[in-house]
Order: C-alpha cells, then structure tokens, then sequence
C-alpha cells in the first residue's frame, strides 16, 4: 500500500480563529519527550499505524509534539502506573498504541465497498490515532481537543481527511465529546482506554486445506520451549526493488487471509498478528507456497528456504542483533507453555493487508529468537 495520497508538503502549525493560546511551554516537545521516557513510543507508534518515516513525521510528529507541549510534564492523577511527571503523555501515547491494535481487527470505515476500502484505510487509522492520544484532554464535552487537533495537525492532513466527510464528522463528535453508540472511531478509542484487547477468533475457517494443515505441522512444535541453533544466515542486503517472487508470495499470503485458506490465530495456523507485525511460520509458510508455486529458479536444494531468503533479502521484516531473522513465539495456555513457534515478523503489514489480523494475546515473545538457517 502506498502513500501517493499523502500530502507531500511540510507541516506548520496551523493558525486557528478560536481564542485559546496555550500558555509558553517551560519545554519543548522534544525535551518533554526525552524526559518523560516517551521515545520508544513513539516508536512503536509509527510501526503500528504502518506510515512511512517521512508520513509520519508530517502528519502524526506535529499532533504528537502538541500534545506532549500541552501537557508538558503532567502527571495521571490518582495513577500508580502513570503518576510520575511525563506520566499524561505517556498515557495518551499508549492509548493510541491500544486504541492501533484494535484498529488493526477492524474494517473501516464500515459497510463500505471493497472498492474504496484502500484508499481510505490510512485515513481512519490516522483518525483513531488522533481520537485515542486526545481522549484525556479536558473533562467531558471539551473544546479543548478540537482546539488541538485544529492547530497541531498540518492543513494539508486536515483537508486529506476532510476529503472522506463521514470520516470526519465521527472524528469531530469524538473530539467534542458527543460520540453516539454508531461511532467507530468512539469504540476504539474507549475499548483502548478501558484495557480491553481485540476479539480473537478461535474456530478454523471451513476452507482450511489439507496442504495447508500439513505445513502447520512442521511450524509448530510442542514445548518445551528452546532456541533453534542453526546458525544465522547473513543475507548480501535488501534487494527490495527485485522482489518480484517475494511480492508474489505476500500477495498469496494476503488472498489465503481473506478466502480463510489460511487460518489466523489458532493452534497450528501459519500466519499470527504479533505486537511487532504479522508472524509468518517458518518453515511452514514456505514450504505451503512452494507447492502451490512451484520451486522457482535457482540453485538445487531447498526450494522454501531459498523462497524464504528471497523475502528476507526484500526487507520487510524484523531483524535482530547478531543477523537474527526468525523470531520465537511461546503459546501460552492456562499459564504453561504449550507450543512454540519461530517465523519471520513482517512489519507494518498495513502495507500489505487491510484489514490486518488482530494480534494473537496467546502468544508471547520469548528470549533465544532463532536465527535463519542456512
């Protein structure tokens, strides 16, 4: 998914006619940022809403630095966990981050034709990420959110919103505090607000294949759980611009998602949402898509792990310290471990799935992330 529609020129503060000045801030965005803590955040804010670098920092950077000025220091009164100075900010940024992953089992907006859903979905994640960080701002209807928005998002944002009306008009009456119980934006932003975590599918699709199952089986493992010890595979760089098996392969991975002959988070699947992006089973996935696809060309052997090192070399996923491709996963059932996956994590996969899965809450990252072997 690309950002085409995005405006491209740079962001301003935004003049507005309503009479609140803010007071001078005792400090900047970026020292409230530091001393708060709120760095890695933001962060993770980016790979969650799934914009590029330079997209994010036109159009969220500004909202966010606003607000930390608007807040400064502030802390969460009555809160143990958000008491501390920064703790306001710190709140507001991780209701956006809960507010993002439930945004991510959403399609928005609603009812609407496939056809436009596309085109829209960057907007309304946006407009959710806005709702969630405002929510604490004032008490009750409050201007004061309005008053923000206006004049910390760049015009340009504004009128890309703008562009899609009933976007905006939930966005405005979750900001003026008059949400009704149709407004989608509303629910997200309260459900993160409220600690809830995204509904999880626990039934297979009844058009689960065969194949399909068959892959799973060499993905998951039963516990105990322990580090693989290949050793790891030192790719030559990202060859994004040739990746044109690779694209093929995500592109099967996305139709498999939404006619369900890839299962999402259940026991056995292929594919899982992960607080980091969408984990994609190893060596399972692969090997799915190699009998589906064939074995490509190229050197004898192995024809998924050579499938496998094609996508690795495209650059879209996470990678560790010390070359470290796959990750491990531990199923966590009744408090035990009861399996382990290891796969490669896709991040921002809002580039290439709308709607992304949700992320799975049974399973956990653990320590000893397998590297990809040879």
């Amino acid at each position: 998914m690309t950002f085409n529609d995005m405006p491209s020129e740079s962001a301003s503060p935004r003049a507005i006619g309503w009479p609140f000045v803010p007071e001078r801030p005792a400090l900047c965005a970026q020292a409230i940022v530091d001393r708060s803590g709120a760095a890695n955040l933001i962060v993770l804010l980016r790979v969650r809403m799934g914009f590029p670098a330079e997209s994010f920092a036109l159009a969220a950077r500004p909202l966010i630095d606003g607000y930390a000025e608007f807040v400064q220091l502030r802390p969460m009164p009555g809160s143990s966990r958000y008491g501390s100075p920064g703790g306001q900010l710190q709140r507001g940024l991780v209701t956006a981050l809960r507010a993002l992953d439930h945004r991510r089992g959403q399609i928005l907006p609603r009812n609407a034709p496939p056809e436009i859903l596309g085109a829209l979905a960057h907007r309304w994640t946006y407009a959710v990420f806005a709702a969630a960080l405002l929510r604490d701002v004032g008490e009750g209807p409050s201007d004061d959110r309005v008053r923000i928005f206006e004049r910390w998002v760049p015009p340009s944002v504004q009128a890309w919103l703008a562009e899609h009306p009933p976007l905006m008009a939930e966005l405005r009456a979750v900001l003026v505090g008059r949400a009704d119980a149709s407004n989608a934006i509303a629910e997200l932003a309260e459900r993160a607000a409220t600690g809830a975590r995204p509904r999880v599918e626990a039934t297979l699709p009844p058009a689960q294949t065969t194949s399909i199952a068959g892959a799973a089986e060499a993905s998951v493992e039963t516990a105990p759980i322990a580090p693989e010890t290949d050793g790891p595979e030192f790719l030559d760089g990202v060859d994004a611009a040739g990746a044109e098996r690779p694209r093929r392969f995500m592109e099967w991975v996305r139709q498999g998602i939404a006619d369900g002959t890839l299962p999402v988070n259940v026991r056995g699947a292929l594919v899982h949402g992960v607080e980091d992006g969408l984990l994609l089973a190893s060596p399972g996935i692969f090997r799915a898509f190699v009998r589906r696809d064939g074995p490509g060309q190229g050197e004898p052997g192995d024809a998924a792990k050579r499938l496998q090192r094609e996508v690795l070399r495209a650059g879209w996923h996470l990678r560790a310290d010390g070359g470290v491709n796959l990750h491990g996963y531990a199923w966590k059932q009744d408090g035990g471990a009861v399996a382990r996956i290891h796969g490669v994590v896709i991040l921002s996969p809002g580039r290439f799935f709308d709607p992304v899965p949700p992320i799975n809450p049974a399973l956990v990252r653990v320590g000893g992330s397998a590297p990809a072997a040879e």
